[in-house]
């Protein structure tokens, strides 16, 4: 994967995102307060905007690096911070260099979610975006293959994840204070997540 296919893939994630700004404040309404497309619509434009924006020397490290630094500043919640933390870790898993073989490509991502892991205490069935994270992170790192087959399985992992997600009870966030009410309802966060897995998929394909 050199930086140009890695440009690709990032934009096509945030498109999708953008595409589903209105879903996401809506799943966000069930149980929280309404607000995640919009926080998400942000980080897609920030995305869009470092992808687009060219640099001499650059590299997808240093594309990662700064993405982690917009995102974690980004109002609305919890999101952005977040979402900082996985760039922050994809970037510390990655040297320098111009194309990443299949092996630096999952261990961009299975750093990303030790990354992830320092820093949130959600587990799997706490119906947070862990529930798309983890397992799509867990099917790169697992799947035999070239680069379409392993993001093909994240983003897999990733859509089942999301929609697992419907039969927990919340226990994060604002969504917590709802508890059982929330059962039936697919968590945003998560969601989202899945949404950016099937993008870098569909960029990469």
């Amino acid at each position: 994967m050199d930086i140009s296919l890695w440009k690709k893939m990032l934009l096509t994630s945030a498109n999708l995102l953008k595409e589903n700004i209105q879903y996401l404040c809506e799943l966000d309404g069930v149980a929280g307060d309404g607000d995640h497309g919009i926080t998400i619509g942000r980080i897609a434009s920030c995305v869009e905007g470092r992808v687009c924006h060219e640099q001499e020397n650059d590299s997808i490290k240093k594309i990662n690096s700064d993405l982690s630094t917009a995102l974690m500043n980004v109002n609305g919640g919890s999101a952005g911070p977040l979402y900082g933390t996985i760039f922050e870790g994809m970037a510390d898993g990655i040297e320098e260099k111009e194309i990443l073989t299949i092996e630096e490509i999952r261990n961009m991502f299975k750093e990303a979610k030790e990354a992830f892991q320092m820093i949130s205490k959600a587990k799997l069935g706490d119906k947070t975006l862990v529930d798309a994270f983890y397992p799509a992170v867990d099917a790169i790192v697992n799947t035999e293959g070239e680069l379409l087959e392993i993001l093909q399985a994240g983003a897999k992992a990733a859509e089942e994840g999301a929609e697992n997600t419907k039969n927990y009870i919340a226990k994060f966030g604002r969504a917590k204070n709802v508890g059982e009410r929330s059962v039936g309802h697919k968590d945003p966060g998560a969601v989202s997540i899945s949404l950016l897995f099937k993008g870098l998929y569909e960029g990469a394909k």
